[in-house]
């Protein structure tokens, strides 16, 4: 990535205008956004990242107030309108879905803004908490998990969050921002125990929340899998399975996922792994297979002992913060004082 702004914003095809964007008539909009060979008049995604950036600028100069709304009502208040106006608004493609991917892009890619910028709202907001022990979160893949969380959350003080699906980045920034607001160093251990579908696809939305997370400076980061298939007992893996979709989209998924799993020499993977005509067959667990009773055992075999242990590390490292701050104020005082005297000898 070029480290200059003005280089990010060029490659982002981002330009300063006078004039509001979103207000403009379609002639102004297709001869300053115009797409060339293609079915849209305009430029879609040029055009919504501009306006995106025009409204952040206005925000920051103190123009108009943060936003305070969902990214959804963005895109009736500035988008959706500006598009039908341009003659570029579709009925069959899903542009507020291409709208959101021009704010990951921006905040993620290109490294331009962040969501705080413009103030939005988030609707995730509920569903995750700061504990006490805020190095120690527990997360899920489905909002479905959200009571069990808390549950956790209220005995053990520990941080949680469910994603509800593919985690926002919006939501992430969100996180650490609280955990930011409660004094939290990011640069401690952080201890993830995750509930995600043991598929393919619960795996990549693991990686994608610990990914988002390290681009928000969490990088210090144990990850542990709460559903496997050695949570369940020979019987019950062979009566919760189902059939991984298998296909040429889907092969290099499977083949990376098979890959990982294998790294972990679980003793009962063996009952997920079978053949149909000599092509290799795959099947997952649903991360509702295993009981809230026996993740909470689990919890309590994994989990609890680290939160007095990283007590423990927390107040060293604490110690050994205060303890450079103090050198570091005596050698300035030191070197101060010699200056000082080296002037007062020379008069």
């Amino acid at each position: 990535m070029k480290s200059r702004l003005e280089d990010r914003l060029k490659d982002a095809g981002i330009r300063h205008f006078d004039v509001l964007i979103h207000d403009q008539s379609r002639d102004w909009l297709i001869k300053n956004f115009r797409r060339g060979s293609s079915k849209y008049p305009v430029n879609v995604a040029c055009l919504m990242r501009n306006i995106i950036w025009q409204v952040r600028e206005r925000i920051r100069r103190g123009e108009k107030p943060p936003l305070n709304e969902l990214i959804r009502t963005f895109w009736y208040m500035y988008i959706k309108p500006t598009l039908s106006r341009a003659d570029a608004l579709s009925h069959q493609v899903n542009q507020y879905k291409q709208l959101v991917y021009q704010f990951v892009n921006m905040v993620r890619d290109l490294d331009l803004m962040r969501y705080r910028d413009i103030g939005f709202r988030d609707d995730n907001e509920s569903h995750r908490r700061v504990g006490a022990n805020a190095n120690i979160v527990l997360f899920s893949e489905k909002l479905g998990h959200q009571s069990f969380l808390s549950e956790i959350a209220g005995k053990y003080r520990v941080s949680i969050i469910a994603l509800g699906g593919q985690p926002s980045v919006l939501n992430l920034e969100y996180f650490v921002d609280d955990l930011k607001a409660n004094s939290v160093n990011l640069r401690r251990s952080f201890y993830l125990f995750g509930i995600v579908d043991y598929d393919p696809s619960g795996w990549i939305i693991r990686d994608a929340f610990i990914n988002n997370l390290k681009f928000y400076g969490i990088k210090n980061i144990h990850t542990f899998d709460l559903i496997t298939p050695d949570m369940l007992t020979v019987e019950e893996v062979q009566l919760s399975r189902y059939r991984i979709r298998a296909g040429k989209t889907m092969k290099t998924k499977n083949k990376e996922w098979l890959k990982e799993v294998h790294k972990r020499k679980y003793e009962n993977q063996k009952y997920l792994e079978d053949r149909d005509r000599g092509e290799p067959v795959l099947y997952g667990l649903e991360a509702e297979a295993i009981s809230s009773k026996r993740l909470t055992a689990k919890l309590e075999e994994v989990m609890v002992p680290l939160i007095a242990k990283s007590e423990d590390l927390v107040r060293a490292y604490e110690l050994r913060r205060l303890s450079e701050r103090i050198m570091k104020l005596a050698l300035r005082k030191w070197r101060l004082s010699e200056k000082a005297a080296k002037k007062k000898a020379r008069r």
